[in-house]
């Protein structure tokens, strides 16, 4: 049989709507190789330079690829309540030092030393269903000097604009647009977005901030922010499973965490480049979450979560800290695009620019394999033309006929869920299809998946569709 071909003639100006098609067949070769290697995620050398010359295209614009992958998003938040987590990775490139071109988007990635670039993401959640609905805004940079040097007290002193920090407010002003169909929006942040500005100028009548506070804070009456949670009575023990991690140290434990929660009004902070526009304090909900141990533990949980959203009761402080949990989806995605997954910091890639456009790429391929991890076994997951178009679904309905074998291994989903595509998916990386078996993983998902995309591509081919 014909082998497919994947990257067919990237070259000239694209429309919306051939972009689209085209990064499709990028990274289904992605999720085909789980690799970001251009060498072993084609078929053919003709394949090979096309997909080069696809990442070497001056028409090819980052900003396109990211308008592509939050064009989806928006489409799916449609009177939704959503969840915007927030967060920044690196992507270090340090054995590529000696061969990659000069000013080709790569530079900094620490302090010191590094070379590779920086990325911020925020990922939309559904806050009733939990299911992944896309990105709704996508940053990319890397350092151009060292910003532990003496250069730091400068930086310390510009205006939140000009900062890197700003990122996360700009993430929070762009996702607000994009997700303007939206009927609520929760935007969760780790400590670093622990920032006066942010408080004042993103909430509004729709949208509100769950972020964890990166220190003790100074209160408008004087006081200390810790000195007020002192005072507070608790509110009960809250439980939190803790994920085992060799590299932090950590050893897997349910945490026992003593919940307080307090009502406090930060001060503005002082600075000659603070914008005095600022009201001069802000008025905030504190829930604490602090874990109580016989036995002594490297690093116990210490939360002091900052949030808009009013709290009064245990049950309402129990709401939040699940909420913050949630950053889990993020760090997973991370994750799936390094070492456990598409390995994007492996490229040989020699342009910087091209490696960047791959890693946009990849996370639409990682947030697929991540939708149906989540939707297998849940009966109303969210709708399948959230993932999958009208030709995927017709050819996984070919392929669910073949996998009919009895009643026990019968797909028990609607064809209209993500789940019916999740259990077929399933059983094409290699899961039996027991009831009783343990579900599919995030693994077998994948090796589903690279299996589909190549069945869909030869049927694509069998069927003439283009």
């Amino acid at each position: 049989m014909k082998k497919p071909n994947y990257i067919i003639d990237f070259e000239g100006e694209l429309s919306d709507k051939r972009l689209e098609d085209r990064a499709r067949k990028v990274v289904s070769a992605l999720v085909i190789s789980r690799t970001s290697s251009v060498h072993g995620s084609t078929l053919t050398e003709a394949d090979q330079k096309g997909f080069y010359r696809f990442l070497d295209n001056e028409n090819v614009s980052e900003a396109e690829l990211i308008s592509s992958l939050t064009k989806r998003c928006k489409r799916n938040v449609q009177g939704k309540d959503v969840l915007v987590i927030q967060d920044s990775s690196s992507y270090g490139l340090g054995h590529l030092k000696e061969s990659i071109e000069e000013d080709s988007g790569l530079g900094l990635v620490g302090n010191k030393m590094g070379l590779g670039f920086l990325t911020h993401i925020s990922l939309v959640l559904d806050a009733q269903t939990e299911d992944l609905l896309g990105y709704s805004d996508v940053q990319l940079w890397h350092r151009k000097e060292d910003k532990s040097n003496n250069t730091t007290r400068i930086y310390k002193q510009q205006p939140i604009e000009e900062k890197e920090s700003y990122k996360w407010i700009k993430a929070s002003e762009s996702s607000k647009a994009i997700l303007s169909e939206a009927a609520t929006i929760t935007i969760i942040e780790d400590r670093e977005g622990d920032i006066y500005d942010q408080f004042c100028t993103v909430p509004d009548d729709r949208t509100d901030l769950i972020i964890r506070s990166r220190s003790d804070r100074k209160l408008a009456d004087g006081s200390s922010m810790d000195e007020t949670i002192k005072k507070s009575k608790s509110l009960g023990q809250s439980s939190i499973p803790i994920i085992k991690d060799l590299r932090k140290q950590k050893i897997a434990r349910i945490a026992q965490a003593e919940i307080k929660v307090c009502k406090v009004e930060l001060e503005r902070p002082h600075g000659k480049y603070i914008n005095k526009e600022l009201p001069k304090s802000k008025e905030l909900f504190v829930v604490n979450v602090q874990e109580k141990s016989n036995v002594k533990i490297k690093d116990p949980i210490h939360w002091r979560i900052l949030t808009t959203i009013e709290v009064r009761t245990g049950e309402d402080a129990e709401k939040i800290i699940e909420r913050y949990k949630q950053r889990w989806y993020i760090e997973q995605l991370f994750r799936l695009t390094k070492k456990q997954g598409f390995k994007i910091e492996q490229t040989q890639l020699k342009n910087g620019w091209g490696i960047r456009k791959l890693y946009l790429l990849v996370l639409a391929a990682a947030l697929k394999v991540m939708q149906l991890y989540l939707a297998y076994g849940v009966e109303k997951s969210q709708p399948i033309t959230n993932v999958f178009d009208e030709k995927e679904i017709e050819c996984l309905e070919k392929i669910e006929q073949k996998l009919k074998v009895t009643e026990a291994t019968t797909n028990p989903y609607s064809p209209k869920v993500l789940a019916w595509a999740s259990w077929i998916i399933g059983r094409l990386g290699g899961w039996k299809g027991n009831p009783n078996q343990r579900p599919p993983g995030p693994i077998i998902l994948l090796k589903g998946v690279e299996k589909f995309e190549n069945i869909y591509e030869g049927w694509k081919l069998a069927s003439n569709y283009t």
